[in-house]
Parts: structure tokens; sequence; C-alpha cells
């Protein structure tokens, strides 16, 4: 799944005045951060992403993104599996004279198939026990046929 956010941030909004948005996801594994800064923005229109009181993006504590032109696309790992599921996309526009916009899109993968795409050992994992339960199953039914073959040259 994807999940976007437009989010437009006024010109003069101070660092000390972050604008903060939240995105709404759902539980489960961050593959993708991406972040677009059209042109126009010259650098002026600064991002952070949060999850509660962690910063996300960019990790270093207290630095942020911000460009001119750019989208700027991060394939990282993030398991997002304790509430709330949200991120807090945190914004502010050093212009003086232009409101900035940013699209932030944030890329999840929520069952534990999509999630194998990205942590295969889980799909080896799953593998495994459907190896097993398949072998169970059909030890059950040779175990049967075998029981039926038995019986039926067995004289009583």
């Amino acid at each position: 799944m994807i999940y976007s956010s437009s989010i437009t941030t006024l010109a003069n909004t101070a660092e000390l005045s972050k604008a903060d948005v939240t995105l709404k996801l759902t539980g489960g594994l961050i593959w993708l951060f991406e972040v677009d800064f059209p042109p126009g923005c010259c650098g002026l229109l600064h991002v952070q992403i949060f999850d509660g009181l962690y910063q996300v993006l960019p990790a270093s504590v207290g630095e942020d993104l911000h460009g001119d032109g750019v989208t700027y696309r991060f394939d990282d790992l993030y398991l997002k599996q304790a509430a709330p599921f949200e991120l807090k996309i945190r914004t502010w526009n050093n212009d003086e004279t232009w409101d900035h916009s940013t699209q932030v899109r944030i890329g999840l993968a929520a069952s534990r198939a999509e999630i194998s795409r990205y942590l295969p050992l889980l799909a080896f994992e799953d593998f495994e026990k459907m190896f097993a339960e398949s072998i169970a199953s059909q030890e059950v039914i040779r175990q049967a046929q075998l029981e039926a073959i038995i019986k039926e040259i067995t004289p009583e």
C-alpha cells in the first residue's frame, strides 16, 4: 500500500512554529519513504517525519530534508507494529513571500505475505510450516490408505 499526504506550508512558518500533519497508516513494514520538493521550493521548505517522539526521517536528530525540484526516495525497512498507526510530518517554510507544498509518500506492507517480499526469511519460515503441514496430511492419507489395503486383503 502507498500512503500519501500533500502538505502546503504557509510562508513565514518559522522552525519554532513547525506545522504537524498526521498521516494515518496501518501496522506493518514501511519499505519506502518519498518526499517530493517541486521546483520553486528553493530549499526553503523543510520536512521531518516522526513516529511519536522518534525522528524517523532523516534519522539524524534535529536534521531535516529540503530541496528544489527533487524527490528523495529512501528504500528502507521500518517496522510499525505499535499503535497509534500514524506518522507525524513536521514542516516549516523559511520563504518570506510564498507558500510551498510537498508530497510525502509511504510504502507499507501490511500482511505477512507482503512483508516476506522484503524479509525473505519470513517466506522461508512460512514455506517450512506449509511443507510440514503438507507432509503431516499426506501421512494421514497414506495411513488411511494402508489400513484400507490391509483390511481388504486380510480375511476375516
